[in-house]
């Protein structure tokens, strides 16, 4: 297991928060129409969300790689929507954090669920 620098202040309360207008790169088509807001793509943001947060708090020469994603896609989004995607971290057992995600437009919640990150050595 990799350790982590015991003098880092990483503890459970980050957060982290990232706004994206859903573009093509965003889409899936295979379901027809314009296309919606693919899955896969919502996964990403929070992956990108979660790490984007601890990075700070991270010393020179380690990074995070997520190793599990439980979330569920709760509602569509289009093309120029508006989304917000947070993550908050909940735990954190030696390199393992456990964080909580959400994906919304405006009110309205896309997606939520639970994702894990390892902190690694960046090689």
């Amino acid at each position: 297991m990799y350790a982590v620098d015991s003098s880092q202040s990483l503890q459970p309360g980050v957060e982290g928060r990232l706004e994206r207008v859903v573009d093509d790169a965003l889409l899936t088509r295979h379901v027809g129409g314009d296309g919606l807001f693919a899955t896969p793509s919502m996964i990403l943001l929070m992956e990108q969300t979660a790490h984007l947060s601890v990075t700070p708090y991270l010393a020179p020469g380690q990074t995070t790689v997520g190793y599990e994603v439980c979330v569920r896609h709760l509602a569509p989004a289009r093309a120029g929507d508006r989304l917000t995607v947070t993550s908050r971290l909940t735990e954190v057992r030696g390199n393992r954090l456990v964080f909580e995600v959400e994906c919304r437009r405006d009110e309205v919640l896309i997606g939520t669920g639970t994702h894990r990150r390892a902190i690694v050595p960046a090689l």
